[in-house]
């Protein structure tokens, strides 16, 4: 058992919380749990017996086992402790009363805040210590149920001390169900501030699994979430930005909380363990095969060229089986969670799940209803949030993150690039773009079939297109075209290979036939203002084009930029300091001279090489078009598979 001083300061949590539960309780109803909140105050006041090391381990074998249930002092709760002083308040908060699951949701947050519960809660595992702390927040989580708003925040407030905590490590299908939780009192409160405040949650918890799943630790400092920055849009009822002061507060002082009780210096054997753990089973996952999801599409909701779709779709089937050691061995959703570290198996069953509700199809009647849609919403908006802030861990391209982005994000976008819902087609935008400049070395094919499907296909309608997802598109472009080294791997990889289609071509003259305007006496949707400001906006992109392939080329060339001196000046800079850049540190200018052209004729060649490979491209794409004959059959060997990224060294 405890001290007398960690005693007095569980007792304070507890003893108070377990008596307003037998006070709210029905003495009919609820005899039972009246009863066992009775003995756990018992064990709670009664003073300590002491026996022997033998005769402890010989009366109860649970009685040496260690629990969750820690006090703060060096004494700990035997497993048997534990069970009989948490089981009334998992009894509690599944009695579907909301005056006797408030006082026990709040004395679990107290205990999660305190440190007082430690170990690792996962319905999956073997330990009954991990069961126990499982079933305690399963029945926080089932207590949303009853629709009380007191009792929804308090869930939340729990919720997010559980994840944030350093003591109690939330895993597996435990995490998920936290945060389909969160997911559902968002969808299903009549709260506006408790549905902000899940919004909110819901971040936050995203932050802590994939900054932890970055470091490879578990006590890695976690900040609060900046809460007016990641809230867009903004709520219609908080003019006066109170509500979202209310939910910034509510977020910063969980925080802050754990951070403040639990010192994440301290060396603790248990929390020590668990970073790169490497126990883990794959038999509580569903398998999902992604051809059959694609077969299940609606694909009249696509309106894009058969064979962007029937590309995708035989790109998906051929990794399905790969060849390892001269055997085809098949892949599936099991192998691809078997991952041994905790940390990065959460962070990959949370994106997946993300993925998996982005992906719901709604009922055709809700398909143009934001309010009906919030649940796809909301899902896509934090996938936005997770690629813009991804770290090195989630970007490499040999990574399983990457193989989860081809097999369950493509997905995502296929069935929501199309709709006809303009905040689900802006997000899929987002998500493209954010995949575009930041997952582009492992995504050649998916971004050979999405830029057409998502981008090409709004571009290139001049004469009937509609006006806001012009807009977007158009912006997103107006991004893209300011990093030269996008649009040159774009060309390099696309319009300089024979086995694809001519994106940088097409989406140049997308922009020019967009700045030009409405064809003459053809038929059109667009007013004359949407049209001057469609005009404008194309040709922005085209000269953002045209100033990011002249800088580009500077840098290739190595001349300074005309309009910054800084090039000179640290040159003159050097001559000053005694010639600190030359090679032979004599002064001597002839070989700094030798070496500056050598570079320069080497990146001149790099340069003509590109043109090579596009004069190669249309020259086959000549022969083509003259003789009939198949792209099949061309000689394609000596061009890039992979993709190529052209930087300068």
């Amino acid at each position: 058992m405890a001290s007398s001083e960690a005693d007095s300061r569980l007792k304070q949590v507890l003893v108070p919380a377990l008596e307003k539960i037998i006070k709210n309780a029905s003495w009919r109803k609820h005899a039972r749990l009246a009863h066992e909140c009775k003995s756990a105050i018992e064990t709670l006041t009664s003073p300590p017996n002491p026996q022997s090391p033998a005769s402890d381990a010989a009366a109860e074998p649970e009685a040496s086992v260690p629990g969750p249930l820690h006090d703060g002092g060096p004494a700990e709760y035997s497993l048997a402790d534990s069970e009989s002083i948490l089981r009334p308040l998992i009894a509690a908060a599944a009695t579907g009363v909301a005056k006797i699951a408030d006082p026990a949701v709040d004395a679990v947050q107290r205990l999660i805040v305190h440190g007082f519960l430690r170990g690792e809660a996962d319905s999956g595992g073997g330990a009954p210590e991990a069961k126990l702390l499982a079933s305690l927040i399963e029945a926080v989580c089932k207590c949303h149920e009853l629709g009380d708003d007191a009792v929804e925040l308090l869930v939340l407030k729990t919720l997010l001390s559980a994840v944030t905590s350093i003591s109690l490590r939330i895993h597996g299908d435990c995490l998920l169900l936290i945060v389909r939780t969160c997911y559902d009192i968002y969808l299903g409160s009549k709260n506006v501030v408790n549905q902000t405040t899940a919004k909110a949650s819901l971040i936050q918890m995203l932050v802590i699994v994939f900054r932890r799943m970055e470091a490879d630790s578990s006590t890695v400092p976690v900040q609060p979430i900046v809460v007016a920055e990641l809230m867009d849009p903004v709520e219609k009822s908080d003019v006066d930005g109170s509500m979202t002061q209310s939910v910034q507060g509510f977020i910063t002082r969980i925080v802050q909380d754990i951070d403040g009780v639990l010192n994440p210096a301290t060396p603790s054997s248990a929390v020590g363990a668990h970073d790169g753990a490497f126990e883990t089973t794959a038999a509580t996952v569903e398998a999902a095969n992604p051809a059959d999801l694609l077969d299940s599409t609606d694909k009249d909701m696509l309106d894009a060229k058969y064979w962007e779709i029937s590309m995708y779709k035989t790109a998906l089937e051929g990794r399905k089986g790969e060849l390892v050691d001269g055997e085809v061995v098949e892949r599936d959703d099991d192998l691809e969670i078997q991952i041994g570290n905790k940390l990065r198996r959460d962070a990959f069953l949370v994106f997946r799940a993300l993925c998996k509700l982005s992906m719901k199809t709604p009922p055709k009647e809700a398909s143009a209803d934001p309010q009906l849609m919030k649940g796809k919403i909301v899902a896509l908006e934090l996938l936005k949030i997770l690629l813009e802030n991804a770290g090195a861990v989630f970007r490499t391209s040999d990574s399983r993150f990457l193989g989860a982005i081809k097999q369950y994000l493509c997905l995502s976008l296929l069935k929501n690039s199309a709709s006809t819902l303009l905040i689900v087609f802006q997000l899929s935008c987002s998500i493209f773009i954010s995949l575009v400049s930041r997952f582009r070395a492992g995504l050649k094919a998916e971004i050979g079939v999405f830029f057409p499907m998502i981008v090409l296909r709004v571009l290139e309608n001049v004469a009937q297109p509609n006006f806001q997802q012009k807009m977007i598109v158009l912006r997103f472009l107006e991004k893209l075209c300011d990093d030269s080294q996008i649009l040159v791997d774009v060309f390099i990889n696309y319009d300089c290979d024979v086995n694809s289609s001519n994106i940088f071509e097409r989406m140049v003259n997308g922009l020019l036939k967009t700045a030009q305007g409405v064809p003459p006496g053809a038929t059109t949707t667009v007013l004359p203002p949407q049209e001057e400001t469609l005009k404008l906006e194309a040709m922005k992109c085209l000269v953002a084009v045209l100033k990011s392939m002249g800088d580009w080329m500077n840098k290739q060339l190595r001349i300074p930029d005309p309009h910054s001196g800084k090039k000179v000046e640290a040159v003159d800079n050097g001559h000053e300091a005694g010639g600190l850049s030359l090679a032979n540190g004599n002064g001597e200018e002839p070989v700094e001279g030798s070496d500056t052209h050598s570079e320069i004729s080497n990146e001149a060649s790099e340069v003509s090489t590109i043109e090579q490979r596009r004069a190669y491209k249309l020259q086959l794409q000549a022969y083509h078009f003259l003789t009939g004959s198949q792209r099949k059959g061309l000689n394609s060997s000596s061009m890039p598979t992979k993709w190529v990224i052209h930087q300068r060294k």
